[in-house]
């Protein structure tokens, strides 16, 4: 070559007689004599170390700290295989959302989105519409259905599917007419994906996922409410627009009831690992500073807010869903705060579902996590 000169490794092919398939397997032969192996990447060699899972089981069993965390006796729940398979069931603006959302994060390999007959074909529209940019995303098989067989074996059932909020209307007045509708939903998802864990999206989140975890069957780790997730993700957004720093440098939960009443953990929430009430004693009260006070009820608030000036929320909902379906087909093992069983935690003797942190893997929830708090939060 008359500037790069006689380079080692470098591929030529010479003009000849050769058939097109010829010189395709005389490149192919050579390019992988030319080509070094490509080093496993850090990620790579972790989940392929053959004492990796060793590792995990060892510091599970290693002391006290962990029991402090989750409880005396707690059961270690070993990794499972990565799952691949998500069914939506209930289209509307929320199902669509979370659709789109884990279509471009590429979060599963297989996704059938589910509705009544009478909304069949628009749905077939959508899914066509979403194939049309397959170019872009990672490689996914997109299904519309309206017969639940089709959703069969899957690893994550999603339900967003009830009764639309009306503008004034609470949370708790959805029950009645959300309770009929899993009356008739959950036992043919119950059916086709008995290993399925279901995310329970419909208002009234807490109540809902404990209606569904009675109607499947299902062991209760899981059925699992997405609760607080998005109510926290909220939180952390308006505290970081207020400090003017990076959403993922706030950590800092919201638990309890999806709804009015839930409580923001002022007392264990950080900025860059700084707890805020070392710096600013009065945050949660009345004595914050004003900037502070406010935000809680904006958290509380939005929904409604949001509803009142677009109809629906569906978004941010999207996003937090491809997150908790993530760790569970990753098996992530991230601590997030979802509706689950509270009977037991904080002194709650009632068989409640309430959203408190809980560790999240392949099997669902996999540990609860025993988060201190103040005399007030815990009222």
């Amino acid at each position: 070559h008359p500037v790069f000169g006689s380079v080692p490794g470098v591929l030529r092919l010479s003009p000849s007689r050769s058939t097109p398939r010829a010189m395709f397997a005389s490149f192919a032969a050579r390019a992988t004599a030319a080509t070094p192996r490509r080093a496993p990447t850090s990620r790579e060699t972790r989940r392929s170390a053959p004492g990796n899972n060793r590792n995990r089981a060892r510091s599970v069993r290693a002391g006290s700290l962990r029991e402090d965390l989750f409880g005396a006796g707690s059961p270690s729940i070993p990794p499972k295989r990565l799952r691949s398979k998500v069914s939506i069931v209930g289209t509307g603006q929320v199902g669509l959302a979370c659709a789109y959302s884990m279509i471009n994060q590429g979060t599963a390999r297989e996704l059938v989105l589910h509705d009544v007959p009478s909304k069949l074909d628009a749905l077939e529209a959508e899914v066509e519409d979403l194939r049309h940019g397959a170019e872009f995303v990672q490689q996914i098989s997109i299904k519309a259905t309206c017969d639940f067989k089709d959703t069969a074996n899957s690893d994550i059932v999603i339900i967003p599917a009830g009764a639309r909020q009306r503008e004034g209307e609470s949370r708790l007045d959805l029950v009645a007419r959300n309770v009929a509708i899993f009356e008739s939903i959950v036992p043919p998802i119950a059916a086709a994906s008995p290993d399925a864990v279901l995310l329970i999206l419909t208002n009234p989140c807490d109540v809902m996922t404990h209606v569904a975890t009675h109607i499947s069957g299902f062991a209760p780790n899981k059925v699992i409410g997405t609760g607080t997730a998005l109510d926290t993700s909220r939180f952390r957004a308006l505290l970081a627009e207020y400090l003017d720093v990076d959403s993922g440098s706030v950590h800092g939960m919201v638990l309890g009831e999806h709804g009015d009443s839930s409580v923001a953990v002022w007392s264990q929430c950080t900025v860059g690992g700084v707890r805020l009430m070392d710096v600013h004693p009065g945050i949660g009260t009345e004595s914050a500073e004003e900037g502070l006070k406010n935000i809680h009820a904006d958290v509380v608030n939005a929904a409604g807010r949001i509803i009142q000036r677009k109809g629906y929320t569906n978004w941010a909902l999207g996003l937090t869903v491809t997150n908790i379906a993530k760790c569970i087909l990753r098996d992530e093992r991230h601590v997030l705060p979802l509706s689950v069983p509270a009977f037991g935690k904080h002194g709650i003797d009632v068989d409640v579902r309430l959203s408190l942190p809980a560790m999240l893997g392949s099997e669902g929830v996999l540990e609860v996590l025993n988060m201190p708090l103040t005399e007030t939060e815990q009222e």
